[in-house]
């Protein structure tokens, strides 16, 4: 039996700073050590069929080459593992949005995660397509292969809580240049039963 292994991405001159969602910062030279160090950690860690499956962002790219080159696994891009399109957000501080738009700053601020971004994706968008992602990423790990997706806080926050059958306000983002194994839950329902 393989595994689903989630990756955020490495560190860019926005994480933690900006809303990066369709915008596509590089890694930056601690984001780029970040994506190597993870590489080395997980190429020591796994064995057999391993494949990679990286969201088309720049800096998930560029994290995935680096898990790539020091496994030896095959890489494929799959855009349901974008982060979201946070619309007038995008690129602008959590300050700036307060000041924009206090409501959904303040939605934010106590943890809430469903929300539909102005001018740009929704939340039912979001959990659809990381929903179809998670469970071909499953589909393969069935089979037998260890499969690495590099994607970003939102989608892989969605996925977790899938998978593992949480409320995806008590799932923490998962910090940049780290990785998580999903553990499945049978309530999870992320694969419906064949009949």
């Amino acid at each position: 039996m393989g595994a689903v292994i989630l990756v955020r991405h490495g560190a860019t001159a926005w994480s933690g700073r900006r809303y990066a969602g369709r915008s596509d910062p590089w890694l930056t030279a601690d984001g780029q050590a970040q994506a190597w160090a993870l590489a080395t950690d997980l190429a020591g860690t796994l064995a057999g069929r391993i494949h990679i499956v990286t969201s088309p962002s720049r800096r998930a790219r560029q994290t995935a080459r680096a898990i790539a080159r020091s496994t030896g696994a095959p890489l494929s891009m799959d855009g349901r593992w974008s982060e979201s399109d946070f619309g007038w957000a995008e690129g602008r501080t959590f300050v700036e949005l307060e000041a924009r738009e206090p409501a959904i700053a303040a939605r934010l601020a106590v943890g809430e995660v469903d929300i539909d971004w102005p001018g740009g994706g929704s939340a039912e968008a979001l959990r659809t397509r990381v929903a179809l992602a998670l469970a071909d990423a499953r589909r393969m790990a069935d089979g037998g292969v260890t499969v690495i997706v590099v994607a970003h806080a939102g989608p892989i926050r969605v996925a977790t809580a899938m998978a593992e059958a949480h409320d995806p306000r008590t799932v923490p983002l998962l910090a940049t240049g780290a990785w998580h194994r999903l553990r499945w839950e049978p309530a999870s329902g992320v694969l419906p039963s064949d009949p």
